[in-house]
């Protein structure tokens, strides 16, 4: 995961994004970590000049923190998300039941944070 994720406990949390990162490759949706490349993918295909930033996203207030975490614990009981990890032999799905127990734990962590990265390219012919 490339975000800052703080708090008392976080071991729950870490392991849910492992485990969606592992799911959206699987799947095909997308890979989690490409911001990271995207400056010398645009060099590979030819660009001449390529200006790579990011930006963070962060959730840093009590209303914002317990949202967040929140929407992580529906996630891990959506069930797609549960089939598409059972499907893939990814982890049991009852271990998604233990992390959205997790989340909302953390969400009640007053020293909970968490940010991560944008990033984006800027790129000329």
């Amino acid at each position: 995961m490339a975000g800052i994720l703080g708090g008392a406990e976080t071991t729950g949390p870490q392991r849910f994004y492992d485990i969606r990162q592992q799911v959206w490759r699987a799947e095909e949706i997308g890979e989690p970590n490409m911001g990271r490349r995207l400056r010398g993918l645009f060099q590979e295909a030819g660009f001449s000049r390529t200006e790579a930033s990011a930006h963070y996203i962060s959730y840093g207030t009590p209303a914002r923190i317990i949202a967040f975490a929140h929407d992580r614990a529906a996630e891990c009981r959506n069930q797609q998300l549960q089939a598409a990890v059972a499907r893939h032999g990814i982890a049991p799905v009852e271990e998604l039941t233990r992390l959205a127990a997790s989340w909302e734990e953390w969400g009640r962590d007053a020293g909970a944070f968490f940010a991560f990265p944008w990033c984006r390219v800027l790129a000329w012919c």
